[in-house]
């Protein structure tokens, strides 16, 4: 089945798909980003992703390169395939910081964010990545 096309959730609120492995993670970013008005859906693995994409239209999605079943790099391809328009509305976080990881995220010019940091550093992201998505339906190419 197709995503739905609704730009956003029947609420109103920007729909954030965040995959992740570590359920403290996903707990405190799922919270964090409601209180700001996202609805989020929340994935602990490759597959568990792959099925939300598949199922429903994201406006962002919040990726974190080291997941169960499939990397995140590969994951990101899929979405992009399945969602072309989060090939810009994409934010990386990871906590690895070897060599060949930096490469397959650089390669995808995602927005990332090295783990620890600051829950206004992912704030700030969603919202460029939601921005970056608005100026291109504005200009029509979402």
């Amino acid at each position: 089945m197709p995503p739905a096309t609704a730009r956003h959730a029947p609420d109103g609120g920007p729909r954030i798909l965040l995959v992740d492995d570590e359920p403290a993670i996903r707990l405190a970013f799922s919270t964090l980003l409601r209180r700001e008005g996202y609805v989020v859906e929340v994935a602990g693995g490759g597959e568990a992703g792959e099925r939300a994409l598949t199922r429903e239209r994201v406006d962002c999605l919040i990726l974190d390169f080291r997941i169960p079943e499939v990397r995140g790099d590969v994951l990101y391809e899929f979405a992009c395939g399945v969602q072309p328009h989060l090939r810009r509305r994409t934010v990386f976080v990871t906590g690895d910081i070897a060599v060949a990881t930096h490469d397959a995220l650089a390669a995808t010019g995602c927005r990332v964010l090295l783990k620890p940091f600051d829950v206004e550093d992912l704030l700030a992201a969603v919202a460029a990545c939601l921005d970056s998505g608005e100026s291109d339906r504005l200009a029509g190419r979402a």
